[in-house]
């Protein structure tokens, strides 16, 4: 193939992917990175690379292709752990967090600019804000126009006023001591020491951004003196935080460090120590918080901060009428008291709970929160026994009160365990597992219908936890295995020949069977016998060419699996085929909705084209610049865009 480029740059060792780019388009005459590389081509390398920034090794490594470059170059792309855009890149076998990153901005020294006219890939770690080499500030903004630098045209001039950049000023740092030791940790820390300057980076950030001081020179400031001297980094916190008194609480202002409790240790001991009094005034600023914040700033669990919601301590109204998001200024009020005292009416109600002998099925659901099927299933295995003292009694039939209030005190089942953590529940108990919490009781340990934990076992988890799993063990999808089963030439199989065969415990046979998947031997009472049509026609579906795994389906759609259901199977493109625990999609419909993806796309794609967040599409559609289009089999329609529609808002 003849390369379609008249003049090819040549790559700098420590050159940034982003200005071997612009250079190749400047020397080539091009006006930007994205005319160089043509529309079509452009929209074809993003549908191959969705999740991926342009600075990625995936979606460099398809420019260099389509530009028919040498594909050595991708030594010059960053290679991320994991496959999206927020993953950590890898130097070396360091994981940089993204927040570390700067790849939508340049940043630069002028003095290397003069001398060699490329932008050095170090460039783009934040914690680098002078050059290690010249002890000179980076230059962020044109020093003539003084708008932030874009990566448009070429290195050399401002993509706006076209002021040349290596004029810039060279403004001297004082101690170069703090870069020289990043660098230090960066080559040679561990990946444990570097989590952990990456977590301290996060907190200070969250934390400056409340007055706006979050530079990348501010931040990195305060980072390093948390390692090189924490006890001063404590008390400078607490003078801070008590200067800032007339805002928000101290806790409240405190949260960024909270959430890393075992680093700001000493930070969160001396600002509560030295914290004057809050009083909620004019000045105070109000802000949303998630539940689990609200556990960090009241240090309490989340089953403590359920029962402060369902007993209306916070003030928020109605548990039926409570969004979700907890008000700041509502925890700020009980923290100094305002909600110190026990509602009468809570309270009397709390006894009444706690007091009475008997109750019936409808009361345990209630004093549960859970339906009255659930319920009903929790007595069926023995949880509650029958208290009927009466004669007259027995056609009602019984539960003690006190066994139930002692269960919620104990257990919770996963059900309400996801509504806490804001998650779906599908595949959470494999997720638990990965982090080492198991179910005291389950369909997978002593066939349970319900998967029951206790609540000291899962009160410390957090939804960030469950974020970073990955990789987990799970019971959807088909078993892959391409050779054919061979069966007995038998009439039934035992629990254990068809656990064999399926590849699954007994126990989760016998609740195939239960769930009439499988079929047993009705006339033997001693044993369980599985009728061999019924696994047959079983393990064939789950062999059959014509089915995919649930979770495979997700991966091609590029769709999360907690939306996949919302997205095509409420809207009749989809059809599960549960299998209790393996889920199934028939291909052919997910051909079709694959075919209709070549055009369109969802909203959040729209928006992650676009580098912007997942409202900046539905902004667009609002101010009427773009028009969504919707499909569905049913009356559930899905919202598409169309790709040709989102490119033209692409930045040429």
């Amino acid at each position: 193939m003849q390369n379609p480029l008249l003049i090819q740059a040549i790559p700098h060792e420590d050159e940034s992917p982003m200005s071997f780019l612009l250079r190749t388009a400047e020397l080539n005459a091009h006006s930007s990175i994205f005319n160089l590389i043509g529309k079509e081509k452009y929209k074809s390398i993003i549908r191959q690379s969705l999740n991926y920034h342009i600075s990625d090794m995936k979606r460099f490594t398809q420019v260099l292709g389509v530009l028919n470059l040498d594909s050595s170059y991708k030594f010059l792309a960053f290679e991320r752990s994991r496959p999206t855009n927020r993953s950590p890149i890898m130097i070396g076998t360091i994981e940089v967090p993204h927040e570390l990153l700067e790849l939508e901005g340049l940043r630069y020294c002028p003095t290397c600019l003069s001398e060699k006219a490329y932008l050095r890939k170090i460039w783009t770690l934040k914690p680098i804000h002078a050059c290690p080499i010249h002890s000179c500030l980076l230059i962020y903004s044109c020093p003539q126009c003084k708008n932030f630098l874009l990566p448009k045209i070429g290195v050399l001039n401002c993509s706006r006023c076209g002021f040349e950049l290596d004029k810039g000023p060279v403004q001297k740092v004082k101690s170069m001591e703090s870069v020289y030791w990043f660098l230090d940790i960066l080559t040679h820390s561990s990946n444990k020491v570097f989590s952990d300057f990456a977590s301290c980076w996060k907190a200070f950030n969250s934390f400056l951004k409340d007055d706006n001081s979050n530079t990348n020179e501010n931040i990195f400031f305060k980072v390093y003196e948390y390692f090189s001297d924490p006890e001063s980094s404590a008390i400078k916190l607490s003078e801070t935080i008590n200067n800032r008194s007339e805002k928000s609480h101290p806790r409240i202002q405190l949260l960024p460090f909270l959430k890393c409790k075992k680093l700001f240790k000493m930070h969160i001991e001396i600002t509560e120590k030295n914290s004057s009094g809050y009083i909620i005034g004019a000045n105070s600023i109000s802000k949303n918080l998630r539940n689990y914040e609200v556990q960090l700033i009241l240090n309490i669990s989340r089953f403590d901060l359920e029962k402060l919601i369902d007993n209306d301590y916070l003030n928020l109204g109605k548990k039926e009428l409570y969004k979700g998001d907890i008000a700041s200024v509502d925890v700020e009020r009980f923290l100094i008291g305002s909600f110190s005292q026990i509602k009468s009416a809570s309270a009397a109600k709390i006894e009444a709970s706690t007091c009475s002998d008997n109750i019936a099925l409808k009361d345990v659901a209630q004093i549960l929160d859970i339906n009255y099927e659930t319920a009903r299933k929790l007595v069926k295995t023995g949880w509650f026994k029958l208290e009927n003292k009466y004669k007259n009694q027995q056609k009602q039939k019984n539960y003690s009160k006190e066994k139930v209030n002692k269960f919620k005190e104990n257990y919770i089942l996963v059900g309400q365990l996801a509504r806490l953590l804001e998650v779906s529940s599908t595949n959470l108990v494999e997720k638990l597992g990965a982090l080492g919490v198991t179910p005291t009781n389950g369909p997978h340990i002593d066939s349970t219908a319900i998967n029951i934990f206790l609540k000291t076992d899962v009160q410390d988890i957090k939804p960030d936890d469950l974020s970073m799993i990955k990789n987990y063990p799970t019971r959807s999808g088909r078993q892959k295995n391409t050779s054919k089963t061979v069966f007995q030439s038998t009439d039934y199989y035992s629990l254990n020949d068809a656990a064999s065969i399926l590849e699954i415990s007994s126990n989760k046979v016998a609740v195939l069977v239960q769930k009439g998947i499988l079929r047993k031997k009705e006339n033997n009472p001693l044993s369980v016998q599985i009728e061999a049509c019924s696994l047959v026609n079983l393990k064939n579906k789950l062999l059959s060419d014509e089915f995919t795994s649930y979770l495979d389906a997700a991966k091609q759609l590029n769709c999360p699996i907690n939306w996949m259901k919302k997205y095509w199977c409420d809207t009749g493109f989809l059809k599960i085929e549960d299998l209790i625990y393996w889920k199934l999609i028939k291909k052919n419909e997910l051909a079709e909705i694959l075919k209709l993806k070549e055009h369109f796309i969802t909203g959040a794609e729209a928006s992650a084209l676009l580098g912007m967040r997942h409202s900046h599409i539905t902004n667009l559609q609002n101010q009427r610049l773009i028009k969504p289009c919707y499909f569905g089999k049913n009356e559930k329609k899905i919202r598409l865009f169309n790709i040709k529609e989102v490119l033209k808002f692409v930045i040429q």
